[in-house]
Parts: structure tokens; C-alpha cells; sequence
């Protein structure tokens, strides 16, 4: 049985991906950067120039060594970032899915959403709102391109308020950073006695936040 981690945990994990191994790579090149430029010797200017190494600890070296770590560090950022969501995906995300039987209180703008000057956030898109159903649990609908989910607006205009549906989903709630989990499909229509196709004007469009 798949066991969340709570947010310390991701955030370690996540942490230890994003930026730990950039980071590490980014010594570790440091390191011998300033390995290469300790041993290397100062040219000498003339022939009868007593020979004697150059202190490695001079400005330009420094400089060198630090363009060296920072370029390591961005490149090492970039290039594991979406290694680390592949695997972030496959380790915790793809263990999460599973099936749940929801009926549909109503959709809400979701956590995070912004406000303009004058109190109104615009709605233009399926994946700006939440799902709340009956018992309380929230439910995200964002597209996924490791799931291959690009239907969000499908999903919204199936689950009807007052419906009743099994759906498949994944992730899990935490509350540190907002997160909810995100409805991948509707598998089956339970009920929909009494449910209401949702209202375009009352979930988008410019409205006020609250």
C-alpha cells in the first residue's frame, strides 16, 4: 500500500534533487578547478626569473573558480530538473493512482489564486478551479504531461454538481504547500439523478475573491 510522505519528507527529497545534486556537482567541479589552477606554475618573464608558483588564492583565480562553480551549478540545475520530475513521477506519483467513488458538491476557485487592484480574479481556464466533493476532500484538475492528461475542460463539463462518479487520481493532500490530489479521468457514472450540467458564467470570467 502506497504511503504519502508528509511535507518535510517531500521537501527534503524534492530539495536534495532540485538543488542538492546541482550543488554537489558544482563543488565537486569547483574543487577541481582550483585543484588545476594550485599546481600550475607562474610563467616566468625572463630566463634569470627565479621559478616560484603562483599563490592560487589571487583575484583571478578566485574569479575562475567561481564562474566554474556557478556555471556548473546553473548547467547541473538544468539538466536534472527534469530527470528529478521523472523520477519524482514514477517513485511517488505513479504509486499514488488510484480509484474513488465522489459526489460533487461544487467547483472553487483554486488556493493561490490571485486577486487583481479591485478584490476580482479572472477564471479562463478548467484548471484554475478545484473540485470539492461532499465528504470535504478537494480534488485538483490539471493537465499532466507524464500522465498524458490534456482534457481538463472534458473533465470539468463530466463531473456535474450533485453527480455522483468513480474517478481515478493521484497525489495526495498537503497542506504545506496547497497541494490536492489531481483527477486524472472519470471511469463511471454512479448517479447523476438530480445533478446539474456546471454553469460557464458562474465558474469563469472575471469574479471576486474570497
Amino acid at each position: 500500500m502506497f504511503i504519502a510522505p508528509n511535507w518535510l519528507e517531500g521537501l527534503l527529497i524534492q530539495a536534495g534533487i532540485y538543488i542538492g545534486i546541482p550543488l554537489l556537482i558544482a563543488v565537486i567541479l569547483g574543487l577541481v578547478k582550483w585543484k588545476k589552477l594550485k599546481d600550475k606554475p607562474h610563467h616566468k618573464a625572463y630566463p634569470d626569473e627565479p621559478y616560484y608558483e603562483e599563490p592560487y588564492y589571487n583575484e583571478s583565480k578566485k574569479l575562475s573558480i567561481a564562474i566554474t562553480f556557478v556555471l556548473a551549478f546553473m548547467v547541473s540545475a538544468v539538466v536534472i530538473y527534469p530527470l528529478g520530475c521523472v523520477y519524482w513521477w514514477s517513485a511517488y506519483e505513479v504509486p499514488s493512482v488510484q480509484e474513488k467513488i465522489i459526489t460533487v458538491q461544487g467547483w472553487e476557485p483554486k488556493a493561490g489564486m490571485v486577486s487583481g487592484n479591485y478584490g476580482g480574479m479572472v477564471i479562463s481556464n478548467a484548471d484554475q478551479l478545484m473540485l470539492v466533493a461532499k465528504d470535504g476532500e478537494g480534488f485538483f484538475n490539471n493537465e499532466n504531461f507524464l500522465f498524458q492528461k490534456f482534457n481538463t475542460r472534458d473533465i470539468f463539463n463530466q463531473l456535474k454538481v450533485g453527480g455522483t462518479y468513480k474517478i481515478k487520481y493521484y497525489g495526495w493532500r498537503n497542506g504545506y504547500n496547497s497541494g490536492f490530489p489531481n483527477i486524472l479521468s472519470v471511469e463511471q457514472v454512479i448517479n447523476e439523478t438530480n445533478a446539474t450540467n456546471n454553469d460557464y458564467n458562474k465558474y469563469f470570467g472575471t469574479k471576486f475573491a474570497y
